[in-house]
């Protein structure tokens, strides 16, 4: 399993974490997205080439662009897809810890 220690926490609430988050990526420097309370992470890991961690629900490895377009579109957070732009271009992958509410972003 993936330790997430060192890498920088950005709370989605804050005005500028997309830009910011889509300077880190770009950068092709990991980041972690805290997302609301109310984020909607519900998707089918299939259509995104994640992988299930079975005992944590994690799932890694997501296909960074389209999943965050998706999760954008889904919980009408306009702003991730600065985010989603920055992972495609940079070829960046997504892990989602569901539980916690977090968006890992990592090359």
């Amino acid at each position: 399993m993936r330790d997430y220690g060192n890498m920088p926490l950005l709370h989605w609430t804050d005005d500028k974490t997309a830009l910011r988050a889509k300077a880190q990526i770009l950068h092709q420097e990991p980041v972690i997205l805290q997302m609301p309370d109310t984020f909607d992470a519900s998707l089918d890991n299939d259509d995104y080439g994640c992988i299930l961690h079975e005992e944590t629900g994690i799932l890694y490895n997501c296909d960074g662009g389209r999943l965050l377009h998706r999760l954008a579109q889904q919980n009408q957070l306009p702003d991730l897809n600065l985010v989603a732009d920055a992972c495609t271009a940079s070829n960046s992958q997504v892990d989602i810890d569901r539980a916690r509410k977090r968006l890992i972003v990592h090359d």
